[in-house]
């Protein structure tokens, strides 16, 4: 089996694990606290976010894109949840109705669905 795999080192890793696990309820499919802390959630089949507690580093350029079923919902279980919508939900020329925010790490992290 393969999967696909962003990995993240983060000063705030206590708040990334609620928003991945908590507000988008993504599951742990792997957890670590020897040698520092870690976890990785799942999203789908392949689709991994590790997170590791450590140095921060500034993200340049980089966009987490996530497909979703309903993307309304999605924006407002982040609404409610309190997290700040980065990119307000809009309909993109390429078939995407997206809605964007950055994650607790300085990630930023587009959902979309697509539209006919």
């Amino acid at each position: 089996r393969m999967e696909f795999r962003v990995v993240r080192t983060t000063d705030c890793f206590d708040e990334a694990c609620r928003f991945y696990g908590e507000t988008l309820g993504w599951p742990v499919t792997r957890e670590w606290t020897d040698g520092g802390r870690g976890r990785i959630f799942g999203y789908g089949d392949v689709g991994r976010i590790e997170l590791m507690e450590g140095a921060q580093q500034p993200v340049s350029g980089v966009i987490l894109s996530v497909e979703t079923d309903d993307v309304h919902a999605l924006h407002d279980r982040l609404v409610a949840a309190g997290v700040a919508i980065d990119e307000p939900m809009a309909e993109r020329p390429w078939g995407h109705r997206n809605v964007g925010v950055v994650d607790p790490t300085g990630l930023s992290v587009v959902f979309f669905q697509w539209i006919a």
